[in-house]
């Protein structure tokens, strides 16, 4: 199940395993809305970014929590750690933050805030007790 939480903008925020909020992602938001020329400027720009051919048609997504994947996402290694776990993100996670997840946030500092928040609700803790 997914974790909806209130966004600082006032929205919801849907967030992913590694703590994206699907709601502000492109494939999301195409699927959402049915937007097949989202779809397209969505693939063209992934297509460059990723180095790899993705067709409009692959621009599908209900966000990871769902039976409706974006095909990047299919390997996941936190949603696989996560199912695993019986978590729904990251920062439900007792030994928050891993280095992989680290190594992951690095250039998504949004989603490091939204998993921080998590963890703090989830356990009470603050950055020294998880450097211990």
């Amino acid at each position: 199940m997914s974790l909806i939480v209130a966004g600082q903008d006032g929205g919801m925020n849907m967030i992913a395993f590694c703590g994206i909020d699907c709601t502000q992602c492109d494939t999301y938001r195409a699927t959402s809305s049915n937007d097949d020329s989202l779809r397209r400027e969505t693939a063209i720009r992934w297509s460059k970014d990723f180095g790899f051919d993705i067709a409009f048609s692959e621009i599908n997504c209900y966000g990871c929590h769902s039976g409706m994947r974006f095909k990047l996402c299919d390997g996941c290694p936190f949603k696989r750690c996560c199912e695993e776990k019986g978590i729904s993100n990251c920062g439900e996670c007792d030994k928050y933050p891993c280095e992989t997840l680290e190594r992951f946030l690095r250039s998504l500092p949004g989603a490091k805030r939204q998993l921080d928040s998590v963890h703090e609700l989830r356990h009470g803790s603050s950055d020294q007790k998880r450097k211990s």
